[in-house]
């Protein structure tokens, strides 16, 4: 075997597990066609082995009967060697009530000669009737073998699988070369391509690696200043922002304290205002009183005419002046307690207006603590309203420099990434030559 067309290990070529794929497809195709054809044929065969058999015996029974009604035994002997020429036949017995009346067999030689007894091996066998009119001579019964037709079967299938292994050598061997022709070489030339570009392609990334690292390690340093310079300036603008923040939390207070304050004095007005009201109503009250008193005064003038007069009814105004001492006792009582309820009241009325001029000057005061709290408020607001300018400038200037670390950023990344990039580059070359090797071992051909 030629070493250059069929190397050692030629399974691992694309060439052979092709081959060896067509030679089982082939193989698998074949297979199932011969044995649909082997069953197939066998099937025809033994149709037309019974279709004899039935043709023999009917044209036996009709041929040998005048013979046989007439028993001519040469003539009988010479249609059933006749009939006999036909190789496939084994044996042909004219039986009468299973007795054999005439027959012939095939001996171990093939050689016909006389029956004696019927053939116990299994046979295509057929029986027909002899008639003679109306009345039944005998019978004829033709046995066949199938022999023949087997060994017909057996060549035609040894045949087949010559013209297979033929059929799939012719094919192996075009196969084989119109890979090589239309896919081994062209491929080999383009690995041949590239492996000279990978090449070309390992030098120039190596050269674009080293100056990425020295652009790399410049604008790292340039990254490094800017990020100090924008550290100190987000400090201070983190101090101005918190400065910021203390004049707004103070200003929301001191808001927050003018409204209770307000809230406060509105109260007060509000208590004011009550007191005043208490002071109308009390005084109200006290005239009232002052009408009571007059009304138990008079109730007690009326008590005193009515103990006169009784006094003058002598013993039949007795109960009436007794009613008069109850009424005048209870004008006095109420009198009395008419004269302490106004004490009262002028004592509540003056801790009323005391309570009340207290509350006015409260609310004047807390009218003078809003006004201050609002100066206050609007000083802390200039104050966070300043900081809060400061703070811009500030974060704008650190903008400013943040873009700058960004862009000085973004350059060293970008460098990094092209010194990475070249890097990768080398080892995808890398890879690529593996690759180109594998594709080398795969079609079986040196590039």
């Amino acid at each position: 075997m030629d070493k250059k067309l069929f190397p050692k290990h030629w399974l691992t070529h694309i060439q052979g597990k092709l081959i060896l794929i067509l030679i089982l497809t082939v193989t698998v195709i074949f297979s199932f066609f011969a044995v649909f054809y082997y069953f197939k044929t066998k099937s025809d065969m033994n149709t037309e082995l019974y279709k004899l058999a039935d043709f023999f015996a009917k044209n036996l029974s009709e041929s040998i009967k005048e013979p046989l009604w007439n028993e001519d035994d040469v003539t009988v002997e010479k249609i059933i060697n006749s009939a006999m020429l036909e190789k496939q036949i084994v044996s042909i017995l004219i039986m009468y009530e299973n007795d054999i009346s005439y027959g012939k067999i095939r001996d171990d030689s093939w050689n016909i000669i006389k029956a004696h007894k019927k053939i116990s091996k299994n046979y295509y066998m057929r029986s027909e009737n002899i008639s003679k009119g109306d009345n039944k001579i005998g019978s004829v019964e033709v046995y066949l073998t199938s022999e023949f037709i087997q060994k017909k079967l057996n060549d035609s299938i040894i045949s087949m699988f010559v013209s297979f292994l033929i059929l799939i050598s012719s094919l192996c061997l075009i196969f084989f070369f119109s890979i090589r022709k239309w896919v081994v070489f062209p491929v080999s030339y383009v690995i041949r391509g590239v492996e000279k570009g990978t090449e070309q392609i390992f030098f120039s990334s190596g050269q674009v690696a080293s100056a990425s690292q020295s652009l790399a390690e410049g604008t790292s340093e340039q990254a490094a200043s800017s990020q100090e310079i924008s550290s100190s300036l987000e400090e201070v603008s983190s101090m101005i922002r918190q400065n910021a923040d203390s004049a707004g939390q103070a200003n929301n207070f001191i808001t927050d304290a003018g409204q209770i304050i307000q809230n406060a004095s509105n109260s007060v007005n509000k208590l004011t205002n009550s007191m005043e009201e208490i002071i109308s109503t009390s005084r109200e009250t006290s005239g009232l009183i002052k009408v009571i008193d007059e009304i138990a005064f008079q109730t007690n003038l009326l008590a005193l005419n009515a103990s006169i007069e009784a006094a003058r009814a002598g013993e039949a105004g007795g109960g009436f002046a007794i009613v008069a001492d109850e009424v005048k006792n209870l004008a006095m009582r109420s009198a009395q307690a008419a004269g302490d309820t106004s004490d009262l009241i002028e004592e509540s009325l003056k801790k009323i207006q005391i309570g009340g001029q207290t509350a006015s000057e409260t609310h004047k005061i807390f009218g003078e603590v809003v006004g201050y709290a609002e100066r206050v408020r609007k000083l802390i607001t200039e104050i966070a309203k300043t900081s809060d300018e400061q703070a811009i400038r500030i974060e704008q200037l650190n903008d400013a420099v943040t873009e700058t670390d960004k862009v000085t950023q973004n350059n060293a990344a970008n460098a990094e990434e092209t010194a990475s990039a070249s890097e990768e580059m080398k080892m995808q070359v890398n890879k690529i030559r593996m690759l180109v090797n594998k594709l080398t071992i795969l079609i079986g051909k040196k590039a």
